[in-house]
């Protein structure tokens, strides 16, 4: 049994393998929001740390998928985690309670896709001018019209 297998086994989940070679990921599950918090419990306890968290933004399905990466501290165990909202409101848990270094990824994932990350401790915004209405990592972004000043 592998070390995502053995993390994941008391939530009877059976990730999906996948062929390292071709996508560096050893497997992947896809699971509900309220999962997620007692899965990263359980992949904390056995040793795995996070790697990041992004958004993938499916303009014609209609899907915000949220993705979290794992790996091992001991082994190389790369789990990516995918849950799917509606990309029109898309809510996905914080982890930042246990990951603290989460807080980091959702702040900059909420900024560019447009995710609220619920129970999140900081909702702040990360990298964009604190006046902008728009969310340039979703597929439907059209560049705002702006006339640059100062440059001769």
């Amino acid at each position: 049994m592998s070390l995502i297998e053995t993390a994941l086994n008391k939530h009877s989940l059976s990730p999906e393998p996948l062929e390292y070679s071709a996508t560096g990921l050893h497997a992947k599950i896809v699971i509900k929001g309220d999962q997620l918090k007692p899965i990263c419990r359980s992949l904390y306890s056995a040793g795995f740390f996070l790697e990041t968290v992004t958004a993938v933004d499916n303009l014609s399905t209609e899907i915000m998928q949220g993705l979290w990466f794992f790996n091992h501290y001991k082994e190389s165990s790369r789990l990516m985690i995918v849950i799917e909202a509606s990309r029109k409101n898309p809510v996905f848990p914080s982890i930042g309670v246990l990951y603290p270094g989460a807080i980091w990824h959702e702040r900059e994932a909420a900024e560019f896709f447009g995710i609220t990350y619920e129970g999140s401790k900081d909702q702040r915004g990360l990298l964009l001018p604190e006046d902008v209405n728009f969310h340039p990592l979703r597929k439907d972004f059209k560049r705002p019209e702006h006339q640059i000043t100062g440059i001769h």
